[in-house]
């Protein structure tokens, strides 16, 4: 794991509560070149702290260049506008400053097993920010419903019935009905079908795990 962290005393709290579990470098020369560090450490995990738009690059490139590589992001406060373009560069999470030290090795635990990590009020930043993005397309607000939308979603990651169900606790017999209405709408009539339309309308964002925000979310809450 590399932590690029300025801050002396956060980065000597962070490879105190991980170094433990985690193989950890962080007394690195930040002046060198990135990728160098990359190439050279291997990291399976890396820190960034804040993603700014130089920092939005870098984990665009490692991410394609270093596919076993997750990114990281450390920060003191999240951004509407920030979520949909890290998710999409290739964030796994983020991390806030003040963040427990049971909950963050939870999270890096999650990270390096190629999970997902958001706390409670990211993702509620993400779902609000998400569906206002539903709002702002056309042509997917005529298609479908906000909970036709997020099941078309969910069956694009891999859930099924039950699973949908319980995430947005709904009958499995409303997400069957929900489900036929979606393949009416596209003109399918397979799973595969609906979501193969869907990624090259651009109507879904294939690669995101929207599914496991919205598990990780609330469980018991019908969010729809």
């Amino acid at each position: 794991m590399i932590i690029l962290e300025n801050n002396l005393y956060l980065k000597m709290g962070l490879v105190k509560i991980l170094e433990s579990d985690y193989n950890i470098y962080s007394d690195i020369d930040l002046s060198k070149n990135l990728y160098d560090l990359m190439k050279h450490y291997k990291p399976d995990i890396i820190v960034i702290n804040d993603l700014s738009k130089n920092n939005l690059k870098h984990v665009k490139r490692i991410r394609s260049e270093y596919p076993n590589t997750y990114v990281v992001i450390l920060t003191s406060i999240i951004l509407e506008d920030e979520i949909h373009e890290a998710l999409l560069a290739g964030v796994s999470g983020y991390v806030l400053y003040n963040i427990k030290s049971k909950e963050l090795r939870k999270a890096i635990d999650l990270i390096s097993e190629g999970e997902y990590y958001f706390n409670s009020s990211t993702m509620t930043i993400f779902i609000k920010s998400y569906l206002k993005l539903f709002d702002s397309k056309e042509i997917i607000s005529h298609l479908f419903t906000k909970r036709e939308y997020v099941i078309l979603l969910m069956l694009a990651e891999g859930k099924n019935i039950q699973e949908i169900s319980q995430t947005l606790n709904i009958s499995e017999k409303s997400i069957n009905i929900n489900i036929n209405k979606i393949y009416n709408k596209l003109s399918v009539k397979t799973r595969i079908q609906a979501i193969d339309k869907a990624v090259k309308n651009r109507w879904i964002p294939y690669n995101l795990a929207i599914s496991n925000l919205y598990v990780n979310y609330n469980k018991k809450r019908t969010l729809l």
